[in-house]
């Protein structure tokens, strides 16, 4: 008989009481899907079952199941979800008009920063915090769903930055023989480190200090 990962010890969700309004079909549905999405995360495909989201929410498997069919269904789901998610938080933190790249790196750094504490509320934990992160250590278990998506964001995250600096060009912040796209491939490779990174020193603090490393190098080698 296949354990649930409540069972198993692992990182879980805190656990609620079944509601007590009835909840709509639309409503019953959202709530089955994010606290799979939060179960994924912190645990990965195979750290989570139909036993685990009944558990938190309080629903029936049978429920469950009728929403989301199997879980391959939920998954396709989820990653969708990821994948849309990520890229509005992308354009949001750097294709808004008029801003600064080093205002948009700190947003960008913020960002971070909430997802981290989402999945990390006690110093010193380890957990994964990032949905893509997560997504890439499940490559062998989700194959081609996992891999699309996460090219498509990589794809997005290029674009986005590429024209970010080209800006920062343009208005003088950055000089004219600025490399936009080392400058722009520099940072999505920052940003994509910091998810192990945080597992490998149990703080964010590591991160912090990468981003102020980022942008001093970035001063120093092509502000004017």
């Amino acid at each position: 008989m296949r354990e649930s990962a409540l069972s198993r010890g692992q990182t879980k969700t805190k656990k609620v009481t079944k509601p007590r309004a009835r909840l709509s079909a639309d409503q019953s549905r959202e709530l089955i899907r994010g606290v799979a999405r939060d179960l994924y995360v912190r645990n990965g495909y195979a750290g989570f079952s139909f036993a685990d989201i009944v558990a938190v929410t309080g629903t029936t498997r049978a429920n469950v199941h009728h929403h989301f069919g199997g879980k391959h269904k939920l998954m396709a789901e989820l990653v969708a979800q990821f994948a849309a998610d990520a890229e509005a938080r992308i354009l949001s933190h750097w294709a808004r008009p008029g801003e600064s790249f080093a205002v948009r790196l700190r947003r960008q750094l913020a960002d971070l920063r909430a997802f981290y504490d989402r999945y990390n509320p006690k110093r010193g934990e380890r957990n994964v915090w990032s949905p893509l992160a997560r997504l890439r250590l499940d490559l062998p278990v989700l194959g081609p769903l996992a891999a699309q998506a996460l090219e498509r964001v990589d794809k997005v995250y290029e674009k986005a930055l590429t024209k970010a600096v080209r800006e920062a060009v343009e208005s003088g912040e950055f000089a004219p023989a600025t490399p936009v796209a080392d400058v722009a491939r520099l940072v999505r490779f920052v940003v994509q480190a910091c998810p192990p990174t945080t597992q490998d020193t149990g703080g964010f603090e590591s991160v912090e200090a990468t981003f102020r490393a980022l942008e001093r190098a970035i001063a120093a080698a092509w502000r004017r």
